[in-house]
This record gives C-alpha cells, sequence and structure tokens, in this order.
C-alpha cells in the first residue's frame, strides 16, 4: 500500500478506506479510473446543495474579493444579515422558540457547537452531569465523544464520569426508566440532556411525538436543560427546516448545528441559545471563543443557504424528489433481505437482515457513495438534485441491491 503524509479518519492506518477522487459534478464525482459515483449521502450528511452549487461558490467569491480574514470581534453588515436570516429559519412558520429572543454563538464544526453547548450548560447550572443516548455520535472531540454511545466513544478518549446514558426511544417508549435514572443520579447533579433530534449516522432513528413529549416534561419537572443536536436533521434535510420543527411542542435551550449550515464548501458551525442563556452571560463571562470566530466566508455561504432554504421551487423540488424515493422504498421494502426501511424528509436508512454484512467498496464500485454500515445503508441525497439526475442515481442503487 502507498504511504501518505496525512491520517485517515477512522480507520486503522495500514488499511483504511479511501476513495481515488479526480473531480466533481453537482451530484456525483468521478474517480481517477474515470468511473462516475453517484453522491447519495451528501459526503458524510454536509453537501446537501449539491458539490457544485453556483449560488454558494458565487457567494464565497464575492466575500473573497470584499475581505476573507477579520477580528472575532469584528462587526459588520454580512454577520449581522446572516444571523437574522438564521434566526427566522429556526422560529419557522410558528415561533416555536422565539429565536430573536436568544443569540447564536458560531463555531467551525458540530462537534465544536456541542462542546460549546455542554460548556455553556454546565457553567450556568454548576453541575456536570449530562444525559445522552446509547445510539447516538455527537463529534470527534472529548466532550462531544463523551455524550457519544456509539463505537466511537473509547474510554480513553472521554470524559464519560460526566456522562449518563438513557435508554433508546423503543426501550423506554414512557420514559420510565429515564425517570428512574434522573432520581438515581439525582437531579441537583445534572445539566442537561444532549440529544439528537432525529439520529442521523446511527440509523435514522425517529423518535415518537410521545418520547420527545416525554423529555420535554422532565426538562420542565427537573429543571434539565435541553440540548438539541440539529448537525445531520438540520437545515431542511427531514422535510421541514430544522429536525426539531417536526415537534412543534419543544423548547430546546441549545440547538448545534453545522454540516448544512455551509453545504460543506466552507467548515462552520453554530449554537444558538435562548433567551435564559443570554440573559445569564449578560451578568457573567462566556468563556467561549476561537481565532476564526464568525469566519466570513462561513457566514456568505450560510446566507446563500439561507436565501435557498426560502426559494419555493427549492421546496417544491424536495417534495418531488421525496415521491420519488418512496416509489424505490416500496419496491426495497419486497426485497427478502431488507428488514425495516426508516425515512423522513430526504433522510433513510434501509436496514437489512442479520446474514447479511454490507461493504463501503460494493456499493462504490458500482457507482454510488452511501454512508454503509454492516446492517444498514443510509441515504441522505442532496436537496438540489434534478429528477432525473436522481432517477440515475437510485437505478443504480437499485441493481446493486438486487445483486447482492
Amino acid at each position: 500500500m502507498a504511504d501518505y503524509p496525512y491520517f485517515f479518519t477512522w480507520a486503522n492506518q495500514s488499511s483504511p478506506t479511501k476513495i481515488e477522487f479526480e473531480s466533481n459534478e453537482d451530484h456525483f464525482f468521478v474517480l481517477k479510473n474515470g468511473h462516475k459515483v453517484y453522491d447519495l449521502s451528501s459526503i458524510s450528511f454536509q453537501a446537501s446543495f449539491g458539490l457544485n452549487n453556483e449560488k454558494i461558490k458565487e457567494a464565497i467569491k464575492k466575500q473573497l474579493d470584499s475581505f476573507s480574514v477579520v477580528s472575532p470581534k469584528a462587526i459588520f453588515p454580512l454577520k449581522d444579515q446572516a444571523t437574522y436570516k438564521l434566526l427566522s429559519h429556526l422560529d419557522g412558520y410558528k415561533r416555536q422558540i422565539n429565536a430573536l429572543d436568544g443569540k447564536v454563538f458560531y463555531t467551525l464544526s458540530g462537534a465544536e457547537s456541542v462542546e460549546n453547548a455542554l460548556k455553556m450548560a454546565r457553567q450556568i447550572k454548576k453541575k456536570n452531569v449530562v444525559l445522552c443516548r446509547e445510539r447516538s455520535y455527537h463529534g470527534a472531540s472529548l466532550g462531544a465523544l463523551s455524550v457519544t454511545g456509539d463505537w466511537r466513544n473509547q474510554p480513553h478518549q472521554t470524559v464519560d464520569e460526566w456522562t449518563t446514558r438513557i435508554p433508546e426511544p423503543h426501550n423506554d417508549p414512557f420514559l420510565t426508566q429515564t425517570e428512574l435514572i434522573i432520581k438515581d443520579v439525582g437531579p441537583e447533579n445534572i445539566a442537561a440532556f444532549c440529544l439528537e433530534t432525529i439520529t442521523g449516522g446511527n440509523g435514522v432513528i425517529i423518535p415518537p411525538e410521545s418520547w420527545w413529549q416525554g423529555i420535554q416534561r422532565l426538562c420542565d419537572q427537573y429543571n434539565i436543560f435541553l440540548i438539541l443536536d440539529e448537525v445531520i436533521c438540520g437545515f431542511q434535510r427531514t422535510g421541514r427546516r430544522f429536525g426539531f420543527h417536526n415537534y412543534p411542542f419543544l423548547k430546546p435551550h441549545f440547538i448545534c448545528m453545522s454540516k448544512g449550515i455551509t453545504g460543506g464548501y466552507i467548515p462552520f458551525g453554530a449554537v444558538w441559545a435562548n433567551r435564559d442563556i443570554v440573559e445569564f452571560y449578560n451578568e457573567n463571562v462566556l468563556s467561549c471563543g476561537l481565532t476564526s470566530y464568525a469566519h466570513p466566508l462561513g457566514l456568505a455561504a450560510m446566507d446563500a443557504i439561507c436565501d435557498i432554504l426560502a426559494d419555493g421551487h427549492f421546496l417544491e423540488n424536495i417534495v418531488n424528489l421525496k415521491k420519488m424515493m418512496k416509489g424505490y422504498f416500496l419496491k426495497w421494502e419486497e426485497l427478502p433481505n431488507v428488514k425495516e426501511i426508516r425515512t423522513i424528509g430526504l433522510l433513510a436508512a434501509i436496514e437489512f437482515t442479520s446474514d447479511v454484512t454490507l461493504d463501503f467498496n460494493y456499493f462504490l464500485e458500482r457507482g454510488v457513495h452511501l454512508v454503509v454500515q454492516p446492517q444498514t445503508l443510509i441515504l441522505s441525497p442532496a436537496l438540489t438534485f434534478n429528477k432525473m439526475d436522481l432517477q440515475a442515481a437510485l437505478e443504480t442503487l437499485n441493481k446493486a441491491l438486487r445483486e447482492l
């Protein structure tokens, strides 16, 4: 194997999974061998607006020609404009959270967004314990991994003494066990819940309304902050502006964002904090910061995406793409090795029977790029796919599934 002067992520370095990349178009990329691969994962959930979106690219170029490096303390029109647009989208049509009463802290990734929400929650509550789910992923940094429940949580890489895991929704639908855990740990020791609104990379788990109503009740009853991780399910991925808009009664204290916030064109993220958090920091020092805070190129990309989200043609296209995907799901549910298909918006998981072991390279060689787990395929196509290209991509996947 050829050696490389850089590490590969989440891999044994002697045998990492590699993509011999050459170039990309809107919804597919080309390998060095000339092989065309449709991207049905939005490059790990981030490229929600395609791989070559002219509106986003032009916004970044325009900002480059203006200024591209600025003090984190700087005030400038784009910073205000883009932030107000983001707040408007967070509120949705029903002003669910009164987003304008809160504020945004900018970051460079989803992990940083989670880290800063955890830091603020613990500082304000003067408590350390955070409740999180077993089937979850919140980022690769120390604190974010500590509230992660999947295989990436390793003892030597976390501070798990500050973390308590609660059962998955289907194992505790009425939150009876979760409430017992709260009483056992002691509400006086618990700062927050940190939860993905809809589980993304761990299999597209969509909790029922009743479960989320129970979580909200526990937060209110025991005075616990609610941190929502919307890194994957935000920015129209689930068919609504944000995942929590599927649960109109939810009142989070923090909302963590990244990935779709710039479509992957610039590393960027954000944490929204509600009015109570804002008022605390009017009287106390906010111990959060980074050199590239509110980077103007990230703001330019986010500003363009906020405009795309408000485009009626964009929203209509998503409805049409969802209908097309549903037609294929109905076919695939009949395959003998498919156990279940879970889907919301343009996010879906195809779970296979235990006798099937899926392989990333099998699908890559057949022309589709997916998130692949041993028994689950996760689809997260760009929201900007045109119908012809998506049909071609799904037909390519259809052929690969029938050859399994």
